[in-house]
């Protein structure tokens, strides 16, 4: 069965414009990869101009590269200034900056805690407001952010903190649904578990650790960026048009299964 028999087009983020936040690897990547691929023209934001430059060179030529430090308090309003100003409107945002801290909790600082706030948490709230305000404007949008599992369904020791910051992310999603629903802006989450990225990366550098791993998987695999990818783009096309303040778990089943 084609596409087109069930009603999806080929293509179905034609005439769309997108914002990618951790845009230059790992899965920020894989998701600009393929909104670009399903017709939206995308600006990529990240800290490393190299990193973004790379990926843009993978993707079409119109592509947008935006550098910013989004735990700095006035990047967030200033990336949707610019990603306005070059691409002309803004349909979807997909806040996937973050980073991890493995710190254990009574080791933890307070500089710790208020850096990953700002990157995991006030960041995607600061960006997703602005975002919303300027989609209502438009008729309407979709913003996704990039939750995890051990912020709300499972938990693992020494991550207190991401664990926090990524349970604001989902509070964030419900609060910023709520708030903008009424002007046709719909905000959802996916919740990734193990996914190959930066952060991963010693995982699945080592073949017994991703063995092992693996093995808790009802899938019986860790996340590759393109099984993110796929979750984002159907929150940004009209395929999830009745869905808001969702957040979904693609994480091969680690979650919901008891695998012996």
């Amino acid at each position: 069965m084609s596409r087109e028999d069930v009603g999806l087009p080929a293509r179905p983020l034609d005439d769309r414009t997108a914002i990618v936040t951790g845009g230059g690897r790992g899965v920020g990547a894989g998701i600009a990869a393929l909104l670009a691929r399903a017709g939206a023209r995308v600006a990529l934001v990240g800290r490393s101009e190299d990193s973004l430059r790379t990926v843009a060179g993978r993707l079409p030529k119109d592509t947008e590269v935006i550098v910013a430090d989004l735990s700095q308090p006035d990047a967030p309003a200033a990336v949707m200034d610019t990603a306005i100003r070059r691409l002309g409107r803004v349909n979807v945002l997909v806040n996937n900056a973050g980073g991890e801290n493995f710190t254990a909790s009574h080791e933890l600082t307070a500089q710790e805690a208020d850096e990953l706030w700002a990157l995991n948490g006030r960041a995607p709230l600061l960006l997703g407001g602005k975002a919303a305000a300027h989609m209502a404007s438009i008729g309407g949008g979709s913003i996704v952010n990039i939750s995890s599992v051990i912020g709300s369904e499972r938990s693992i020791a020494n991550q207190s903190l991401y664990a926090a910051t990524k349970g604001g992310v989902d509070a964030i999603t419900r609060s910023l649904a709520a708030e903008w629903g009424h002007k046709g802006v719909r905000v959802n989450a996916v919740r990734p578990a193990v996914t190959r990225s930066d952060m991963s990366a010693a995982i699945f550098a080592d073949p017994a650790i991703e063995r092992s791993l693996s093995a808790q998987y009802a899938l019986g695999r860790l996340g590759e960026p393109e099984d993110i990818a796929q979750a984002v783009l159907f929150f940004a096309t009209a395929a999830s048009s009745y869905v808001t303040g969702q957040t979904l778990s693609v994480d091969g089943g680690w979650i919901s299964t008891l695998v012996h």
